[in-house]
C-alpha cells in the first residue's frame, strides 16, 4: 500500500465525522485506500513463505475504530519478503467482509460477499484460502475482538440475518483450526486468543490440537494493543522463531495498559491435562457436601451467571475449606509449572490484581443453565470438572443466601463474586465486559 497516501488521507480525517473519516481511511468495505491493490486481482503464487501470521478481526462492533490502526502497525512491521500477514475483517457496515494481505511495502484488499463473520463456515473458508494462497513453513493464528461467555468468542453484532450467529463458538472454532492444521505442510506455532477472559483451563484444553502453544488472558484485554510492529519486525529478522519465542515477544511487547495477564501453554501437556487433573478433583468430589470457597474475587465474570476464578487460588481455597490433604494439589501445580506453562506475564500496572494468578482460570456457573451450555466441552466429558463446577456454584449461592439472611440490608441480587479490582457490574450493563484502550 502507498503509506504516504494513507497518511495524507488521515490528516483531514481528524476534523471529519466518523463516517467521513471511515471513507477517507478506506474503513468501509468496497472502498480501497488510494494506492492499495486488490487481493482478488493478485496472481496465485506458489511461493513458500517463511512465516504467515493469520489474523481474524471480527470488528462488527464498537472495536471497529481499532481496525485501521492495527492494520497499519502490522503493515509497518512486515520488512521481509519472506513474511506475510493476512487479516479477514468484518466492520459495522453492511458491505460484506474484507481480506487483507500485507507484504513488504504493500497492502492488498479483497472484497467478499456475506456478513456472517461469527459463522464457523466463514472461518473455515478463510483458513482454506490462507492455506491455498500462502503456503508457509510456519504459521501463527490470532483471534482479535471481544470475548463473551465461556464458549463465546469473536462478536458479530450484525450478522447476515437478524437470527444469524453473533459469536463464534469455542469448541467448534477449535475443531475448525485443528482440522485446518492437519491439512498444512508447515507447522502452526501459536494460536493466540487475543480476547477478554478466554484464558480458562476449559478453553485451553479445547484448543489443545490447534498449535504447538496456545496463549490467552484470564481477564480483560485492551484494544488496539501495541505489540504488532515490533513483533513483526522480530519475525522478519528471525523467521525460524518457534511458538514459545513468538508468544514471549508478544507478551513482552504489549503496553502495560493493554492487559493484566498473558499466559502461554504447551500442546503436549494440554493432552495430559485430564489425567493430571483427576487426582486433584477426586478428593473434592468425594465430599458429601462441598464447603464454599469464600473470600475470592473472580478474575472475570459475565453477568448474570458465569464466574471465572484463578485455578490455583480456587483449588487451594476449596482444599482448605474442605479440610483436605493438599498433596495432590501440590503435585498438580508442580507439573503445571514444569510442563504445561510455557510463559506468563503480569502487567506491571496490574500486579496488585493479578500478581498471584497462575495463568489459568476455572469456570464456575451460578445456574444449571449456565453449566448445561458447556456439557459438550472435552474437559468436562473427560474429567469430573463439570460436576465440581456445578457443586462449587451451588455452594457459593448457598453462602450468599446465608449472608443475606444474616445481613438483611444486603442487596437481594448480589452476586457472590466481583469483577477484577472489586467492581461489581450493575445488572443491565450487558453481557460484554468493558473493553477499550485501557482495561484498568
Amino acid at each position: 500500500m502507498d503509506r504516504t497516501a494513507l497518511r495524507a488521507a488521515r490528516r483531514p480525517a481528524r476534523a471529519l465525522t466518523c463516517t467521513a473519516a471511515a471513507l477517507a481511511l478506506g474503513l468501509l468495505p468496497g472502498l480501497v485506500p488510494a494506492g492499495a491493490a486488490r487481493a482478488d486481482e493478485a496472481p496465485t503464487t506458489t511461493k513458500r513463505w517463511k512465516y504467515a501470521l493469520v489474523y481474524y478481526m471480527n470488528y462488527d462492533n464498537n472495536l471497529e475504530p481499532c481496525g485501521r490502526p492495527i492494520l497499519d502497525m502490522l503493515g509497518r512491521g512486515v520488512v521481509s519478503d519472506d513474511v506475510v500477514v493476512t487479516c479477514q475483517a468484518d466492520f459495522t457496515d453492511r458491505e460484506g467482509l474484507r481480506r487483507y494481505v500485507l507484504t513488504k511495502g504493500k497492502e492488498e484488499v479483497e472484497q467478499l460477499a456475506g456478513e456472517d463473520s461469527a459463522a464457523t463456515s466463514t472461518l473455515r473458508d478463510y483458513l482454506a484460502w490462507v492455506r491455498d494462497r500462502f503456503p508457509a513453513e510456519r504459521y501463527a493464528v490470532i483471534f482479535l475482538d471481544h470475548g463473551g461467555r465461556l464458549g463465546e468468542m469473536s462478536s458479530d453484532e450484525k450478522p447476515e440475518k437478524p437470527d444469524g450467529p453473533k459469536w463464534l463458538e469455542v469448541v467448534e472454532t477449535a475443531k475448525a483450526c485443528a482440522e485446518w492444521r492437519r491439512t498444512l505442510q508447515g507447522s502452526v506455532e501459536l494460536l493466540f486468543l487475543q480476547q477478554c477472559g478466554k484464558g480458562t483451563l476449559e478453553n485451553y484444553h479445547a484448543f489443545r490440537e490447534t498449535a504447538k502453544v496456545v496463549m490467552g488472558s484470564q481477564t480483560v484485554v485492551g484494544a488496539p494493543n501495541t505489540y504488532y510492529e515490533a513483533v513483526l519486525k522480530a519475525v522478519c529478522a528471525e523467521p525460524a522463531l518457534d511458538g514459545e519465542a513468538l508468544a514471549g515477544k508478544i507478551r513482552a511487547g504489549d503496553a502495560p495498559n493493554m492487559f493484566t495477564t498473558y499466559t502461554t501453554v504447551r500442546e503436549a501437556a494440554l493432552a495430559e491435562l485430564p489425567a493430571r487433573l483427576e487426582p486433584v478433583l477426586a478428593p473434592l468430589l468425594a465430599r458429601e457436601k462441598l464447603a464454599a470457597p469464600l473470600g475470592l474475587k473472580p478474575c472475570f465474570d459475565m453477568a448474570p451467571d458465569e464466574l471465572f476464578y484463578d485455578a490455583k487460588a480456587l483449588l487451594e481455597v476449596l482444599y482448605a475449606a474442605n479440610e483436605l490433604d493438599a498433596a495432590p494439589l501440590a503435585d498438580f501445580f508442580t507439573w503445571f509449572e514444569r510442563e504445561l506453562l510455557a510463559g506468563h506475564r503480569v502487567s506491571p500496572r496490574r500486579v496488585d490484581v493479578g500478581g498471584t494468578w497462575c495463568g489459568l482460570s476455572i469456570f464456575v456457573p451460578l445456574s444449571p443453565a449456565a453449566r448445561a451450555r458447556y456439557k459438550h466441552y472435552p474437559i468436562f466429558q473427560q474429567t469430573g470438572l463439570y460436576e465440581l463446577a456445578g457443586r462449587t456454584g451451588v455452594a457459593l449461592l448457598e453462602a450468599a443466601r446465608a449472608r443475606r439472611r444474616a445481613q438483611p440490608g444486603a442487596q437481594p441480587g448480589e452476586q457472590p463474586g466481583a469483577q477484577p479490582g472489586g467492581r461489581r457490574r450493575p445488572r443491565g450493563e450487558g453481557r460484554r465486559p468493558r473493553e477499550g484502550t485501557d482495561p484498568i
